[in-house]
């Protein structure tokens, strides 16, 4: 048995490497980085010849189980592995997931006697999709992993899966129509399913009223979508108070699942909270999966500016990659409309994007961000982040428990506000204007460091309570 053989961590490493080639070559690339490189499997085969792949959760787990693991076993194969069986092992923390949702949804499922569909390939373009909205230029960052994970497995098997319907809600310009369209555009490519159809809530309700000016009658309506086996509605929440709307939403709702066809939604915010809902259908949308996007981090805010220039065929120096990421930080669509202006003025002027040009150019969108901000709030938020008092910032101490959360207050209040920095050094106990310059480069520095996952994660919330302040005025 070749497992007896291997006996380091690196050769194991190396063999399982080896089979993550073979079923690249196999399946299709994003089904890859989804279920193969994103989630990092460990490999292993124990001494009764039984082989485990370390997977991060029970959702993943039966996932691969059930439409992957022939593959698996043939690369396993094909690189001398003489194995009796082969099984998956959650570990439960790259995703968060909550499992007893998953085995809810499962065993509401198994009741369910699943349909067969014949699904014809398709390469057409129908339908209204965005040439940019796919799977292949969606940014995968810790604040959208899940509904991208999610996303993908629905449009590799609309209506197979336990997620269903699939909602996708967060706030505006942070891709959910991306993915929406993804979904949509990759079965109707793919062939996973044969009529697909996206809409926006504003495009059913237009399509409802103009059914009843031609003199039909409510109850027609619902059969315009018998023959849809993918439907995907974008900004459900407009559907609010209106009673007559969500009647036939539901009928066509409860039609699409009897049929185990597949329905996608998004919203602006969780289901339930979305107001004059009827409650069943607030309680038809829990027997599938909700997932949220939040807003971006850093080092994903930097990755889509870097994917979007790329695609432009610009090369954004990288210092201002870093400069636009870390002043922009609300949304995906703001970012991108930022580096859409830069593009245009350096088309218009014949000059490079320096970072000079860049911050002349984003100056006022930061200005009045920042105008809104004061130091004395950056200083509260950030010692409640760190759970010390305001007033130790201008304590003369070197202790690393107060000096390291005041560098950060430092490095927050010279981004987000207007005050020079002598203004802020006096701001924290009368330090000189030397002393912010070095803390704000060794924070700046810090989270640019590989090494530095918390102290970016402490920063993010800071700043996310601070954009919270921002939008709220």
């Amino acid at each position: 048995m070749l497992a007896n053989s291997l006996s380091s961590d690196i050769s194991m490493t190396s063999l399982w490497q080896s089979c993550l080639e073979r079923i690249q070559e196999k399946i299709h690339p994003n089904a890859f980085e989804t279920w193969f490189r994103v989630t990092n499997l460990i490999f292993y085969i124990d001494d009764k010849g039984c082989a485990s792949i370390e997977v991060p959760n029970s959702f993943v787990a039966d996932f691969i189980d059930e439409h992957y693991s022939a593959v698996i076993k043939e690369a396993l194969n094909d690189n001398g592995v003489d194995f009796t069986s082969l099984i998956f092992v959650p570990s439960e923390s790259p995703f968060k997931v909550i499992e007893s949702v998953a085995q809810e949804i499962a065993k509401a499922q198994a009741d369910r006697v699943p349909q067969k569909v014949t699904v014809k390939a398709k390469t057409s373009e129908k339908g209204n999709f965005h040439p940019n909205y796919t799977f292949e230029s969606f940014i995968v960052g810790d604040s959208n992993r899940m509904a991208h994970t999610a996303a993908l497995a629905v449009a590799e098997a609309p209506g197979k899966t336990s997620f269903n319907p699939l909602i996708i809600y967060g706030g505006t310009g942070l891709g959910k129509t991306h993915l929406l369209q993804a979904i949509g555009r990759f079965a109707q490519v793919e062939g996973t399913a044969d009529n697909v159809l996206y809409m926006t809530s504003e495009e059913f309700l237009n399509q409802y009223t103009n059914h009843l000016k031609t003199g039909k009658d409510s109850v027609s309506f619902p059969k315009k979508f018998n023959n849809v086996d993918l439907l995907l509605i974008d900004d459900i929440q407009f559907f609010t108070g209106k009673k007559g709307i969500q009647e036939q939403f539901s009928l066509i709702f409860n039609r699409i699942l009897r049929e185990n066809k597949q329905i996608v939604l998004s919203s602006d915010r969780p289901p339930e909270e979305i107001p004059d809902m009827t409650e069943r259908i607030i309680d038809r949308f829990k027997c599938g999966l909700n997932t949220d996007i939040q807003p971006p981090n850093l080092e994903t805010r930097m990755a889509i500016l870097r994917k979007k220039a790329e695609t432009d065929g610009l090369v954004l120096p990288e210092e201002v990659t870093q400069y636009i990421a870390s002043h922009i930080t609300s949304n995906v669509r703001e970012l991108e409309g930022t580096l859409i202006k830069l593009i245009a003025s350096s088309s218009f002027t014949g000059t490079d994007i320096t970072l000079e040009v860049a911050a002349e150019l984003c100056g006022d969108a930061i200005a009045s961000k920042e105008e809104r901000l004061s130091v004395k709030f950056i200083k509260e938020t950030t010692a409640l982040a760190f759970a010390i008092s305001v007033n130790q910032f201008s304590a003369h101490t070197r202790k690393k428990e107060v000096a390291f959360p005041r560098s950060v207050a430092m490095y927050l209040c010279k981004k987000w506000t207007k005050q020079s920095l002598r203004s802020i050094g006096l701001e924290f106990g009368g330090r000189d204007y030397s002393t912010v310059i070095h803390a704000a480069k060794k924070i700046e520095a810090d989270l640019c460091s590989e090494n530095n996952a918390e102290l970016r994660a402490k920063v993010e919330i800071i700043e996310k309570q601070l954009m919270t302040t921002i939008s709220s005025h």
